[in-house]
């Protein structure tokens, strides 16, 4: 009667888990960042550096007369 009681028991356990595991909400998908086109990319990065070597220019423009 132990036996039966304790498989009695176990298979209720396992129906129990398997029960809970298979009805979890899906997950929600992310959405997805939008790529910019690589000519856009460039196109930017090329402005970015030349506005960084204006300002350098300017910089030591400023920098070379107070120096003499």
């Amino acid at each position: 009667m132990k036996k039966v009681l304790l498989i009695a028991l176990l298979a209720m356990m396992l129906i129990g888990m398997l029960s809970i595991t298979a009805c979890k909400p899906k997950p929600e998908e992310q959405p997805t960042e939008e790529i910019m086109p690589e000519e856009e990319v460039m196109d930017e990065a090329q402005g970015a550096v030349e506005e960084g070597a204006e300002a350098a220019d300017e910089a030591t423009e400023e920098a070379v007369p107070a120096t003499e």
